[in-house]
């Protein structure tokens, strides 16, 4: 498929940061390095405990922070790893409406719908 990086900003409490992420359908959640989450002043308001890709488990902490993409904006839990660059996982990418164009190597914006309530 090859690799897809997007830039997104990420939004804590009182600081945000524009950064490039790589598109991982692959993780569930958004992944944030230490040192990202610490210029942000993210909060920490729980640990999970979690399966990395090499089979490997760890207990990682959890904090939120709104994504922004291409002018859609949600508010997600990311883990905090010590090290690496920005996962943008697959709830985020749910929660955006956005899927993977894996032929093109690229985004796909999808529509927001609304039902009427009976």
């Amino acid at each position: 498929m090859g690799l897809i990086r997007v830039p997104i900003t990420l939004e804590g409490r009182k600081r945000k940061l524009n950064v490039t992420a790589l598109v991982d359908t692959g993780a569930s959640m958004t992944v944030v390095p230490r040192a990202i989450a610490s210029r942000l002043k993210l909060a920490k308001f729980k640990t999970m405990a979690v399966q990395m890709a090499d089979g490997r488990t760890s207990r990682l902490p959890v904090s939120t922070v709104i994504v922004r993409l291409d002018g859609r904006a949600v508010p997600s839990s990311v883990f905090v790893v010590p090290t690496g660059e920005v996962l943008l996982g697959a709830e985020t990418l749910e929660l955006l409406n956005v899927s993977v164009d894996p032929k093109r190597r690229r985004l796909k914006m999808g529509k927001h719908f609304a039902l009427k309530a009976a």
